[in-house]
């Protein structure tokens, strides 16, 4: 394989602003086909990225489009069921986050995956940002110690384009679209957490149905470490922070993708430093490359599917606590 050959189901918000111009500017990348159940839509987005071919059906796309690997961009209620029909065609799957609506359907997905031979993802673009990589060599260098928490805050306007119905059985809650990214990047730098304690308020319920527009969670782990996120959605402007604690110092994000482009800010004995970190202003950019490299070489992806599965159950766990009011357990057995 000299290159990669795409087609992206999926024509909305996400698609026509970043994964569409990733895909067609990554090298060693061609966008071969768009798909979405508006064929108008499809026609107008592949018009847009030089795609030749359009379709309005998942189905016809799957059968008759030559592509190598599939971008799936499509509501996250229908995330499954399209990645496993992507695996059953033989083609190669990178899905947009939230991977599913539960745990439980997500195992079902890397059963399959596991399955197949076929390199499979899941979009946590931030994992490629310069401000994680940047981190992650700091860490492995132990510059700050060992690991024994952190916190992050998500606080931003309320953000949705398509005007869907917000309620828990479309993923459409705070946590779980905008918490993925986090919640991902957590437990990939302090493994999986043992329990969830989550508290949450719906302050609008006849805009917001189900789900919580302010809420706080604590993540405990094995070791006694604890990262705490902080979710809002009820005041303009935006505040997206991350600090990671360890024993001989701190690591700050002060702002970060996809909302800023700022430094990493590192705290220790010896003083404050801080190392510019800018990542493509396409936050999706570095993910496609990674996994184009992936596919080419024959390493995995850095955004594994199992990563994104691991969310999942995070998630679950997070929501039965939201429910319950106590401390929940969170329970990894992954699919053999």
């Amino acid at each position: 394989m000299a290159h990669v050959t795409w087609l992206l189901i999926g024509a909305g918000d996400i698609a026509t602003r970043r994964v569409g111009p990733a895909l067609i500017t990554a090298a060693n990348s061609e966008l071969l086909a768009v798909c979405d159940v508006s064929r108008e839509r499809a026609a107008a987005l592949a018009e847009q990225l030089g795609a030749p071919t359009v379709y309005d059906s998942a189905a016809t796309a799957l059968a008759d489009c030559p592509a190598d690997a599939v971008y799936i961009a499509t509501p996250q209620r229908t995330h499954i069921e399209l990645s496993l029909a992507v695996l059953a065609a033989g083609k190669h799957l990178l899905c947009e986050k939230p991977l599913g609506l539960n745990g439980a359907e997500c195992l079902r997905l890397l059963a399959a995956a596991r399955q197949s031979d076929r390199v499979t993802s899941c979009s946590n673009y931030r994992r490629l940002s310069e401000q994680v990589k940047l981190t992650e060599g700091m860490l492995a260098r132990a510059e700050i110690g060992e690991l024994t928490g952190g916190w992050a805050i998500y606080s931003s306007p309320f953000y949705n384009p398509a005007n869907a119905t917000i309620c828990q059985a479309d993923g459409l809650s705070r946590i779980k679209e905008l918490g993925y990214y986090l919640i991902d990047i957590v437990h990939n730098f302090f493994g999986m957490p043992c329990s969830a304690l989550a508290q949450g308020s719906i302050l609008h319920p006849e805009v917001m149905n189900d789900v919580e527009e302010i809420a706080s969670v604590i993540l405990k782990f094995p070791g006694g470490q604890m990262f705490t996120i902080l979710f809002n959605c009820t005041s303009p402007g935006t505040r997206h922070e991350f600090e990671l604690f360890g024993t001989a110092g701190r690591i700050y994000w002060p702002a970060w993708p996809p909302h800023a482009n700022g430094p990493v800010v590192k705290i220790t004995g010896a003083g404050v430093e801080e190392i510019a970190a800018h990542t493509d202003a396409n936050w999706h950019l570095p993910m496609i490359e990674d996994y184009v490299d992936a596919l080419l070489t024959g390493r995995p992806p850095v955004c594994a599917l199992e990563s994104a599965v691991k969310t999942e159950i995070i998630t679950d766990a997070i929501f039965r606590s939201l429910a319950s009011g106590r401390v929940e357990p969170v329970v990894w057995e992954a699919p053999s």
